[in-house]
């Protein structure tokens, strides 16, 4: 699993510029790493975009983690008129199966570069791998219309879930714009067929409501693929 923090947007309707370009810069560092090594060749990612309000007053209470994560973005966390800006980021699941995490997380460091920006954990060996991706899905999609500041959770004011929720339901029909994937390169045997253990991440998704706010989340699921 992991996270990579992208960039501050100065108001939402930034959020999906940041967005569509972290998703292109995923793949061509992917696509850098094939080219470099065919290790990388099965390696397969989905993640979810997630923007985290951040204003002026919030850097007093911030963690020292959270303090020198947003260091590194080196942006102004704030805006003039009073209003939030949003931390970019995404959090999401790599099937690494030759290339171990340390790997993939030196390799993201290397396009996102800044303590703390990008990190990446493997899934907790006591959990099945069902329970490792239903956690991460929900966890991604969350919907708390807050934030942890400190140790102290915050509802938004509801100005700030207005201007998001805004955009957000003018960007994306449910999930769809919200995430990004890429499956594994196609294996070939020595004959030129298909491999199947290619890998395809396409059938982890969350399911959603078709209310107006249609990124507005009740329900997950990792789709119900048998292993």
């Amino acid at each position: 699993m992991f996270t990579i923090m992208f960039a501050v947007a100065s108001e939402a309707d930034d959020i999906g510029s940041i967005w569509l370009k972290a998703k292109s810069d995923l793949r061509n560092r992917v696509n850098a790493m094939r080219r470099a090594s065919p290790r990388w060749d099965r390696v397969a990612l989905t993640g979810w975009v997630e923007a985290d309000p951040i204003v002026f007053d919030d850097m007093a209470r911030l963690g020292t983690h959270q303090r020198t994560m947003l260091a590194g973005l080196n942006t102004p966390c704030w805006r003039a008129d009073g209003g939030p800006a949003w931390v970019v980021h995404t959090h999401g699941i790599a099937y690494h199966p030759k290339v171990d995490w340390q790997e993939t997380q030196t390799a993201f460091s290397t396009q996102w570069q800044g303590e703390r920006r990008v990190h990446v954990q493997p899934f907790d060996a006591s959990k099945s791998v069902d329970a490792n991706i239903g956690g991460v899905v929900r966890y991604a999609t969350k919907y708390h219309a807050g934030r942890w500041i400190g140790s102290a959770f915050d509802y938004w004011p509801a100005p700030w879930m207005a201007e998001y929720y805004d955009w957000a339901d003018r960007f994306s029909q449910g999930w769809q714009s919200m995430r990004f994937r890429m499956s594994g390169k196609a294996m070939t045997d020595s004959r030129g067929n298909n491999n199947a253990s290619s890998v395809d991440v396409s059938y982890i998704n969350p399911m959603y409501t078709t209310s107006s706010f249609n990124s507005y989340p009740i329900l997950y699921t990792d789709g119900g693929r048998s292993s």
